[in-house]
């Protein structure tokens, strides 16, 4: 491990860490660059606050100030050489000796005392301005003029100009810029190497996916053909139309197919994310771990299901054995709770019997796949003689960390160059990969749009409520440059509209076991007729289910009685709630029930608890923020994700922010309609700001139970706890967690160095994980010399120990896996209906639960209009909109 990292900024908009190492290494990054006409662009530059970090033990970092660039362009290689003075050795000055003591004066001495000379008031010089010299470096391909810009604080600048040549870009033979940085420290040399391919703006196509827990989106963007070659607005792809197109050319639907499908959400470009894999797989798989995708996929994995006819609908996935795939994103880090979710792969004749964890990659990795070439296959047939330069950017979760992005660059990588090298090869010529937080996307978008005026040098907080997660981060704006941001916290959880839906569940249930006349038949029934169908995946069942419980979401209203008399006057045939528990009865009967009622309300209080406890989690880690952030100032909240269409999470959480935080309603500002998903991937296209898009999340040193140890809590203030958390049963389960995060004194790296005395009873939160330092050696021979701090580079995160400003060691950061049942209380419901956990149903486990009385004939049976002393809702869409 003896190399330097070194941060630079490509094109002025994405930060790149490199790894300078002292043997050569094979070129493996390689970025775009839109060329524009007559106007100099960015290739890469150097800030003036970019030291070198050095990880080779015994050395000390590199101040920019004490380097010397130079450069030479030699064909299609750029070498920067960048040479470190030789620094003088630091010699403590010896003490200087102190003043002999004077006498002190008497009355006699009055008459022979003298003043001092006054003293003159000591001025400081300003600091000395920051000076340029501009060096012009050479010709690259005869047509790009490749200049720099040398500061005097050490900052440099390369940028390029390719005047009224722009047309000779346009060709696939024009040749991409090798750039070897070479840094020089002592006669030893590290190097490291990019590739920089430049992009005619008739080339250039830039694709951004979302690949959503409740719906998926892409968008495209491009220059006009022509005069001026002037950016287009983004275009959003209908996603499902080009799934759909590109199954109809790979003859896995029939050509003249017209049928409905369920994974087309009407009237919008999204794709639903519902996806079946088969328990028997087939295919042949050589090394079923190594193995990236599913084999055979048309008939494993199912992206499409009709809707119009059983042929190819839930009832044949079902009898083929078939089952609906819980949320990708969440069990993607809970992958351990679906060991009951387990398929076959028969290789040499022997059932291998695999579960959903060993699977899941595979599964996402194939759908991957399938939505970009869904997309490439239309780009390439109608634009037949295209050669295209891609930059594809992926929407990625806060809960996924570092590993998990590099592990998803490295697939997309492997897809494009499949791409590039077989089914399109001469014409896609490059491509750069690029991952972005969602609620920092989020932010981007929300930034650009006409309406809204976000402040210089303060923090924005971003909170993106999806279907299964909610994620949160803190940007800090620029002090000087607005679009300079720094991102402070990033963080979220499994818990957002699908835990909502589980709501809606549990007071369906409540509402059978309180109307019963006898307890114990209702319980067999919901055992045996609503869990058995949501665990047997019967997928016609579940999902008609699945399909009323969010229409009923949808239609939520405040007003219990109204909604009650919708429930008491519901009817099946000979059934109601009051003996649909009888015999003769099932699911059906139950489905059928549930569709005859427009709305429902909080009869129970589930939603209540759920929605304080996901208002109650995200604010408590802002809190955090907020008390340990010298500086905080707040310019703004902003809501946005399709979770938050249902209003009492929204107004839940409005409220939190506003009472635990102190922070003004009218700075918190929730997006509507569409833009509530799609401002996100608005946010993707922004190249105003400058993205460091591998890092998923930024250190926090959590010192646990520092402030219980400053000053023990008040008997009035653990009153008050108790009385917030008092009779909300999810509050009360998560209550550790939560005290925890109250009591824990947060140190943001990004503000100040981690504290080294406090260290070993730390934790290191990075985005929704949390690590300890490995080993004990970091921690011996301490002393006021020795130091720790933690620094990003091409590997993760790592830990140098420093005594004098010189490295002694570099340790690993090690996950502390401790997710518990309590965690799994948000995990299970948010993954409803595909995954079932009898364990986390309250509503069935509960014992006080009380018999409903019979209520008499209400005195109306007809809609709002017959009472209008009810609040119903007027003119509002039945749904189901899946949220």
């Amino acid at each position: 491990m003896n190399y330097y990292i070194l941060p630079v900024v490509i094109n002025d908009r994405r930060e790149v860490t490199l790894q300078l190492q002292s043997q050569d290494q094979p070129v493996q990054n390689q970025y775009l660059i839109e060329v524009p006409e007559n106007v100099h662009f960015n290739l890469f530059s150097m800030l003036k606050d970019a030291d070198i970090r050095t990880f080779i033990p015994e050395t000390q970092d590199i101040h920019i100030g004490n380097l010397s660039p130079a450069y030479t362009l030699e064909g299609n290689k750029l070498t920067v050489t960048l040479r470190a003075q030789e620094q003088a050795p630091i010699v403590p000055a010896a003490p200087e000796p102190e003043p002999e003591a004077e006498a002190p004066l008497t009355y006699d001495d009055l008459d022979t005392y003298k003043p001092a000379p006054k003293q003159q008031p000591q001025f400081f010089d300003a600091p000395p301005p920051v000076l340029s010299a501009s060096s012009n470096i050479g010709h690259f391909a005869g047509c790009i003029e490749i200049t720099a810009n040398n500061y005097s604080n050490g900052a440099f600048n390369v940028f390029g100009n390719i005047g009224h040549k722009l047309p000779e870009l346009n060709t696939d033979q024009f040749p991409d810029l090798h750039i070897s940085v070479e840094l020089v420290v002592s006669a030893q040399t590290y190097i490291h190497q990019f590739i920089i391919s430049f992009a005619h703006p008739e080339q250039f196509l830039g694709m951004a996916l979302d690949f959503g827990s409740e719906s998926s989106q892409l968008a495209v963007k491009r220059y006009q053909s022509g005069f001026g070659y002037q950016e287009k607005k983004p275009e959003h792809e209908n996603l499902f139309r080009n799934i759909y197109a590109f199954h109809k050319a790979k003859g896995w639907i029939d050509r003249e197919d017209t049928s409905s499908y369920y994974q087309e959400e009407e009237h919008t470009n999204f794709y639903k994310s519902i996806f079946f894999l088969k328990e028997d797989l087939t295919g042949e798989y050589e090394d079923i771990d190594k193995e990236l995708f599913i084999q055979n996929m048309p008939d494993n994995l199912k992206m499409l299901v009709n809707s119009s006819s059983k042929d190819s609908g839930f009832v044949t996935l079902t009898e083929k054995r078939f089952h609906q795939l819980p949320n990708l994103k969440i069990t993607h880090k809970y992958v351990d709770v679906f060991s009951r979710l387990n398929f076959n792969i028969n290789k040499e004749g022997y059932d291998i019997n695999v579960n959903l964890g060993e699977v899941k990659n595979k599964t996402y990795n194939s759908i991957l796949k399938v939505i970009i070439e869904s997309f490439l296959k239309k780009e390439f047939i109608k634009y037949s003689q295209a050669k295209r330069k891609i930059r594809f950017v992926l929407l990625v979760p806060n809960i996924y960390d570092y590993a998990d992005i590099r592990h998803t660059q490295q697939l997309l990588h492997m897809i494009f160059a499949d791409f590039a090298q077989h089914e399109y090869k001469d014409k896609i010529l490059a491509w750069e990969i690029l991952t972005i937080s969602e609620s920092d996307a989020s932010f981007l978008g929300y930034i650009n749009k006409n309406d809204v005026q976000v402040r210089k040098d303060s923090d924005y907080i971003i909170v993106d409520a999806g279907k299964g997660t909610t994620d949160f981060s803190v940007i800090r704006t620029g002090k000087d440059n607005l679009f300079n941001i720094k991102p402070i916290y990033r963080n979220g959880f499994a818990g957002a509209g699908n835990m909502i839906t589980f709501a809606i569940f549990e007071t369906v249930l409540h509402y059978i076991r309180a109307n019963a006349d006898n307890a114990a038949v209702a319980f067999r029934f919901i055992k045996d007729q609503v869990l058995r169908n949501l665990t047997d995946s019967n997928l016609e069942v579940k999902n008609r289910l699945y399909k009323e419980l969010e229409r009923l979401k949808y239609n939520y209203i405040d007003n219990k009685a109204y909604a009650l008399n919708q429930w008491v006057n519901a009817r099946s045939g000979d059934f109601n709630f009051r003996n649909i528990t009888e015999s003769g009865s099932d699911i059906n009967t139950l489905i059928d029930l549930l569709s005859q009622i427009e709305n429902i309300s909080d009869f129970y209080g589930y939603v209540e608890d759920t929605s304080k406890l996901i208002a109650q989690r995200v604010v408590s880690n802002l809190k955090m923020i907020k008390d340990n952030k010298e500086d905080f100032n707040c310019g703004g909240i902003i809501l946005t994700g399709r979770g938050f269409l249902f209003k009492p999470l929204a107004e839940e959480l409005r409220s939190s922010l506003t009472d635990q935080l102190q922070i003004a309603g009218g700075l918190i500002h929730i997006l509507n309609g569409t833009e509530l998903k799609d401002v996100c991937i608005k946010g993707v296209f922004n190249n105003t700001v400058r993205l460091n898009t591998e890092r998923i999340g930024y250190p926090i040193q959590i010192i646990v139970g520092a402030k219980q140890d400053a000053a023990p809590a008040t008997q009035e203030h653990e009153e008050e706890k108790k009385k917030v958390s008092l009779g909300n049963r999810l509050i009360n389960l998560f209550f550790n967690e939560l005290n925890d995060i109250e009591n824990a004194k947060a140190v943001l790296t990004t503000d100040k160095p981690i504290t080294y005395d406090t260290l070993y009873k730390s934790q290191i939160l990075i985005g929704a994980k949390r690590f300890k330092v490995s080993g004990s050696s970091l921690y011996d021979n301490p002393g006021q010399s020795v130091d720790a701090d933690i620094i990003f580079t091409p590997q993760g995160y790592l830990v140098r120990k420093l005594e004098h400003d010189t490295v002694k060691q570099i340790l690993q950061l090690s996950e502390i896996f401790d997710h518990d049942k309590v965690e799994m209380n948000m995990v299970v419901p948010s993954l409803f209906p595909n995954y079932i956990d009898e364990q986390y149903i309250y509503s069935i486990r509960r014992d006080d639960i009380r018999k409903a009385p019979i209520l008499p004939p209400p005195p109306f049976s007809g809609g709002a209009s017959q009472n209008p002393g009810y609040n119903a809702p007027v003119n509002k869409p039945k749904g189901p909109q899946y949220f």
